[in-house]
């Protein structure tokens, strides 16, 4: 790859690449010095070579569920199901968690490599075949928590956030909109962050794997004082990358600090923040197919684009919370989260559906993008437990607030860089040479303000059996802005939305709980207009979730199986008496359901025997559509999706070794549109047959401190697709057999 260019613009990545050396040496130098220090240790008194023990990590900090050093693939507790520190058992919706353990054992850097081994999770690459969207239950993710506090991220000015910085992440499935207002009825992300401990603590981590991919992590977490009652925890990792396919590249820098403060013994002051910069040779839009959606039987290596693309990030966070214990039932929590994100992209790729006889009809294409957004959100919330009718409850109340302004530049066109005709089968980079840096089209600002207020009660009707009731009003307000001309759309708004939600919990016996729960689904349709220039009222519905739920072994073990319906109403369609013109025209006539079933394990099944796995069924379907009455909603929603990952410490003189595997089972997909060029209109079908993928993974102990790990995915190499687009463009092979070697210190 020498030939390829590596400026940003000229010397930018030269800078990147000078920033990302310094730190690999940095990184090189403080695990040499640990991995001396542990080497000239002794063995302590009774400690034999074969029969160390891996020290237990012991920062817990005061978090709710902290995973870190636990070892487990399970949980004891979650907030994402209610605010409180609940168990898995105790909320009635499907709740997933990837703890921190398996973060380190399954080598996931990137939220994408959480969400593909979280069961019922599909991911899309979006337009760009290039940005990662989550689904759940065919409806996209859109909104986020960062220690409960709700925002919305994702999109082209999204830089992921990296794991390092997470203790674990937890999924809530189905409509979560009490706590965070107005949103699709998929699901909730909830990235839970590391805390300092009270005691002294550094680790460290250094990778190298497949295509030149190097990744390293350093973390300390430390009191302050003597007392501990200030603690501090930093850390960062380094990332360099190639790909499987040609040309493209990545380079990664994130930073974290978190400081916590005991006020008193009753009140507790958190504050940190993270800086993510990531600078980027994407392959955008990936591959087309043949007119008629037949695979063009390129290699995976292809690459289809420019040496001089480019798409770079960066995503800084700020957050504080205030915790005051009122009395020995009552907690008030403050938190504030404010974040920006910018991204910057120009770009060249290949749109066109291919004739089968001549081999033409693909093109090159060049644009450009920039994106700047700025959001803040504030969350109050008081909580606790008081006495009635002889029995004990619990109540949250609490209101949050969440601004966002998201600013986007757009070229469709490069200058002096014309569309052209290409062979896709005889393509060469490096023919086309880089243009100047666009001149924007289209420059726009949405402002978004929602506000809302809660309350949710879990009141115990009898010993086993429990209530709970919740509510959400909400207010929602969004604008968008021509920055060019000046003009500002009609401002969208929703008054005093009431979601209400209810579930019941009833505990068979100490280790089986049934449950079923109801939420309402309301989702603002700001981006789109009627014939009249008017908005579209909300999209609503409802959300049905029954099952049980299981835990063994004092916790260490949980199981669920689940029934679940949605349905959503007033959805867009186009008007069939208006032309297609921008956004517009639509009208709210849609009906979709989303149902089926899902069943899931996780945590140990014997000492030193982890596993995580799950199981989901789902259909989705038309309703009401002039166009697709009956046709699935979301056809790139696998009917099945079967995941499984297991890790197992040898034992004996063994157990030193550890072993893992597991497979990701999806069934057969496809994609329908209309390609452009002469067959605009006709509806051209790709698909893909199921597939399996297996993972594998072998672990050594040196010592209680040092570890080694060789992680092999897609272990039989096999050839599918991460994801369908059209015939135009879009179609994104996914990765073939991959190595990734681990060395991990912990003290």
């Amino acid at each position: 790859m020498s030939g390829i260019k590596t400026g940003v613009t000229g010397s930018g990545r030269d800078r990147a690449h000078k920033r990302q050396g310094a730190a690999w040496r940095c990184l090189a130098v403080a695990l040499g010095m640990t991995a001396g220090a542990a080497g000239a240790q002794e063995a302590g008194p009774g400690e034999t070579g074969a029969a160390a023990t891996l020290a237990p990590v012991t920062v817990q900090g005061d978090g709710v569920g902290v995973t870190e050093g636990s070892g487990s693939y399970t949980a004891p507790s979650v907030g994402v199901g209610g605010k409180l520190p609940l168990s898995l058992r105790e909320i009635p919706q499907s709740v997933s968690v990837i703890t921190r353990q398996r973060i380190e054992d399954q080598n996931m850097s990137s939220l994408e490599d959480a969400m593909a081994q979280t069961p019922g999770i599909t991911i899309d690459l979006a337009a760009t075949a290039a940005i990662p969207q989550f689904y759940s239950r065919g409806f996209q993710i859109e909104y986020f928590q960062y220690d409960g506090v709700p925002m919305q991220t994702g999109g082209a000015s999204w830089a992921q956030p990296d794991l390092f910085m997470y203790d674990h992440v937890e999924l809530l499935r189905g409509a979560a909109g009490l706590f965070n207002g107005a949103g699709q009825p998929g699901g909730v992300i909830n990235l839970v962050r590391k805390r300092p401990g009270r005691a002294f603590q550094f680790s460290g981590s250094a990778s190298a794997g497949s295509w030149d991919n190097y990744r390293g992590e350093l973390d300390l977490s430390s009191p302050l004082n003597a007392s501990g009652s200030v603690r501090g925890r930093i850390a960062t990792a380094q990332e360099d990358r190639k790909y499987f396919y040609d040309v493209a590249n990545s380079q990664k820098q994130a930073y974290y600090g978190i400081v916590e403060a005991d006020l008193g013994a009753d009140t507790l002051l958190t504050v940190g923040g993270s800086y993510q910069r990531r600078d980027w040779l994407p392959y955008m839009m990936h591959m087309p197919r043949y007119r008629d959606g037949g695979d063009l039987g390129l290699t995976r290596g292809t690459y289809l684009g420019a040496d001089w693309n480019r798409w770079d990030f960066e995503n800084t966070q700020l957050f504080a919370e205030l915790s005051h214990r009122l009395s020995d039932d009552w907690t008030v929590n403050f938190n504030v989260n404010q974040a920006e994100e910018t991204s910057k992209l120009k770009y060249a790729y290949v749109r066109g559906a291919v004739d089968r006889a001549t081999g033409l009809g693909a093109r090159l294409y060049g644009g450009g993008n920039q994106y700047r957004n700025r959001q803040l959100g504030l969350d109050l919330m008081v909580s606790g437990g008081f006495e009635a009718l002889g029995r004990r409850h619990e109540l949250v109340l609490g209101g949050n607030w969440y601004d966002r302004s998201a600013r986007s530049y757009n070229a469709y066109a490069l200058p002096g860089f014309p569309a052209r005709g290409v062979d896709v089968f005889d393509y060469h980079v490096r023919d086309y040479p880089e243009p100047a840096d666009p001149e924007w089209g289209s420059k726009n600002d949405v402002k978004t303000r929602q506000a809302g207020i809660y309350a949710m009660t879990r009141l115990k009707l009898a010993d086993p059996l429990t209530l709970v009731l919740g509510s959400r009003m909400s207010w929602w307000r969004s604008q968008s802005r021509n920055l060019i001309s000046g003009r500002s759309d009609p401002a969208v708004s929703e008054h005093g939305r009431m979601t209400p939600y209810a579930g019941l919990v009833y505990d068979i016996d100490p280790n089986w709980t049934a449950y079923a729960s109801y939420a309402d689904i309301f989702r603002v349709q700001s981006d789109l207009r009627t014939a009249d220039g008017g908005s579209l009222p909300p999209v609503v519905g409802a959300n049905y979730e029954a099952g049980v739920k299981s835990e063994w072994l004092d916790g260490r073990l949980n199981a669920s199986l689940a029934l679940f319906r949605i349905i959503e109403r007033n959805r867009a369609q186009r008007d069939p008496d208006y032309p297609e013109v921008g956004d517009c025209c639509y009208a709210a006539s849609g009906e979709v359901r989303s149902q089926g079933i899902e069943t899931e394990i996780s945590g140990r099944l014997a000492p030193g025997w982890e596993v995580a796995g799950g199981y989901t069924f789902n259909t989705t379907r038309y309703l009401k559509d002039r166009a697709n009455g009956g046709a699935p909603f979301r056809t790139f929603t696998p009917r099945h999706i079967f995941q499984l990952w297991t890790t197992y410490q040898l034992p004996g003189p063994w157990n030193r070794w550890s072993v893992g595997g597991g497979v990701n089972v999806k069934s057969g997909i496809y994609a329908e549109s209309a390609a452009q060029g002469p067959v605009r209109g006709s509806a051209t079908r790709v698909s893909q047959g199921g597939y399996a993928v297996w993972n594998a993974r072998i672990g050594y102990r040196v010592d209680e401190h040092i570890s080694l790990a060789l992680n092999v995915n897609n272990l039989f190499d096999k050839v599918y697709y991460q994801r369908l687009g059209n015939a135009d463009m879009g179609n994104a092979y996914g990765e073939p057999r991959s190595f990734m070697l681990n060395m991990r210190v912990k003290y």
